[in-house]
């Protein structure tokens, strides 16, 4: 019995050591790392929509058809950027050394 409970002991510090030294890192770290990622699923309706309003652009002569695109492809950049950063900013602060 007392093999069995010192080995369950041994068995979680190993464990809590290992998760501590691969999983955490300070919330500066953890955001910059996030925000170097580009496939994030909560981006990919975004990114599409991004796209296509370059490929229209890519095709327009109107100046004025351009500039609107240039609105909305702007708006789509920051509404990227925003959300990349609420993703980046839950995935850290849910880091346990965050």
């Amino acid at each position: 019995m007392k093999k069995i409970l010192f080995l369950c002991i041994l068995t979680g510090a190993f464990a809590g050591n290992a998760s501590a030294q691969m999983g955490e890192r300070p919330k500066s770290e953890c955001l910059k790392s996030c925000n170097e990622v580009d496939d994030f699923k909560a981006l990919e309706r975004i990114n599409r929509k991004l796209a296509e309003v370059r490929d229209r652009k890519k095709n327009e002569t109107d100046p004025r058809k351009l500039e609107q695109l240039a609105e909305q492809e702007q708006e789509l950049v920051d509404e990227r950027d925003d959300r990349r950063q609420d993703v980046c900013n839950y995935i850290c602060e849910h880091n346990p050394a965050g």
